[in-house]
């Protein structure tokens, strides 16, 4: 009889039912989504149905969204097609 621990035991547990495999969110992945200087200072405050909410630091920001909103958009579509967002609206900090 061979004996294992218990946390080897719980370990495979969790494998088997997948506790530990965290399903990754918008939240997660905004820097590659937008790009790590973006990120900085474009971040999520809410989703609210199908509106992702931005706040930004500096007014030129805004201005930059703006710009790169369809892409914005059509990166989240691709990622989470479930969610369903179509609009983004940003507001100053």
């Amino acid at each position: 009889m061979s004996t294992r621990s218990a946390g080897d035991i719980l370990k495979e547990l969790f494998a088997s039912i997948k506790l530990d495999q965290r399903k990754e969110t918008l939240f997660d992945v905004w820097p590659s989504l937008v790009g790590e200087e973006a990120a900085e200072h474009l971040r999520i405050k809410d989703i609210k149905g199908k509106t992702l909410t931005l706040e930004t630091d500096h007014p030129g920001w805004i201005q930059v969204a703006q710009l790169r909103k369809n892409e914005i958009l059509e990166k989240i579509r691709e990622r989470f097609p479930d969610k369903n967002i179509d609009n983004i609206k940003i507001s100053l900090r």
